[in-house]
């Protein structure tokens, strides 16, 4: 397994939400704890491998699309 910088986009992202949204519900309740940052990372980190094994690779463009968006002729512009 190859770790990328996506990835880690990707945790911290995840965590940040769920740290939001906890903070935004009800300000201090519950109280912020070694617990509740190893849950929150726990459950990062499993988003985080299902999002580079099931999401991420419906985004990758296929090379097929990319051979034909090439041969495409493009429409004159006005420099030209």
């Amino acid at each position: 397994m190859e770790i990328e910088p996506v990835d880690g986009a990707v945790f911290i992202y995840t965590f940040g939400v769920m740290f939001s949204a906890l903070w935004l519900s009800t300000p201090g309740a519950p109280p912020l704890n070694v617990w509740v940052f190893v849950l929150f990372g726990f459950t990062s980190l499993g988003w985080t491998a299902y999002f580079k094994w099931k999401i991420a690779p419906q985004f990758v463009p296929d090379e097929d699309e990319e051979e034909e968006e090439a041969e495409t002729p493009r429409p004159p512009t006005a420099e030209e």
